[in-house]
């Protein structure tokens, strides 16, 4: 029983804190739940502490993580609207505050204000994307000469071991672009509407870049991300793209390239 009283306590203090307007109306609800402070402090104005703790850190941590959203929609006051829906709708399970905004390109993509602005779903999409690689584990660095002491016959059957911080996007429009603008206080304007393929990484110093690369290399790239051999992957966006394997393989050799020079591989591995 004083568990079940006290769990009890727990949701309705919870519940008060989340909501968006004051307690303080609330005395007598208050008072079921918090002591008077010895500093002179109502019960009210104490649950009114928390509220406001909650709400204030939480969206100011949604504005930190979503910087191109926030602009994409109009600024902090329509922001700050969206994020309390979301906050409303969907409540923090976590104490991680990296963790905060991880429904929220979900939640834009079925809001009824947002839903139907693509460019809004991908600025969502875009600024997760860094979240989740500044986050993500590491891998020692790739030592290039692999490349050259790899038997030719073992390519085909090669696994390639992307870093695990590189974030594959499809976008309507170049929109990581518009998020490095405003990053470095650039001018901005809103993107032209382009089908783009970006990736999103952490390079060995901590910092993130995004960059397009390519339809066919981005495709290659998730393949060899899901741990198809390299073969197997070439044949497989050949197929999809309508490109023949020769062309993938006079274009391989460059791609391998930037893609060591952008620590983007971890390990090429053979005979498994």
């Amino acid at each position: 029983m004083p568990d079940r009283h006290l769990a009890d306590v727990q949701r309705r203090v919870t519940d008060a804190v989340q909501r968006p307007s004051s307690p303080t109306a609330d005395a007598p609800r208050a008072e079921e739940l918090l002591l008077p402070s010895a500093r002179g402090m109502t019960p009210a104005q104490r649950l009114d502490v928390y509220r406001e703790q909650f709400w204030s850190r939480h969206l100011a941590s949604l504005a930190d993580d979503y910087p191109t959203l926030t602009w994409v929609i109009g600024g902090a006051g329509s922001f700050r609207d969206l994020a309390a829906d979301y906050l409303r709708a969907r409540p923090p399970s976590t104490w991680d505050l990296q963790r905060l905004g991880a429904d929220l390109p979900a939640f834009v993509a079925g809001h009824a204000r947002w839903r139907d602005e693509p460019l809004a779903r991908d600025a969502a999409r875009v600024d997760w994307a860094f979240m989740e690689a500044f986050d993500a584990a590491d891998a020692p660095p790739f030592d290039p000469r692999v490349l050259a002491s790899t038997p030719e016959d073992a390519w085909p059957g090669a696994r390639v071991a992307l870093h695990p911080s590189l974030r594959f996007l499809a976008l309507g429009s170049p929109v990581h672009e518009l998020r490095d603008a405003l990053k470095r206080g650039a001018p901005v304007t809103r993107p032209a509407a382009a089908i783009t393929h970006a990736v999103v990484w952490r390079d060995p110093s901590c910092f993130l870049h995004a960059a397009s690369v390519e339809p066919l290399a981005f495709e290659l790239l998730v393949a060899l991300s899901g741990g198809a051999p390299l073969g197997e992957a070439c044949e497989a966006v050949a197929r999809a793209g309508a490109a023949d394997v020769t062309e993938l393989g006079d274009k391989l050799g460059a791609w391998f390239q930037h893609w060591t020079a952008s620590a983007w591989i971890s390990a090429v591995r053979t005979g498994e």
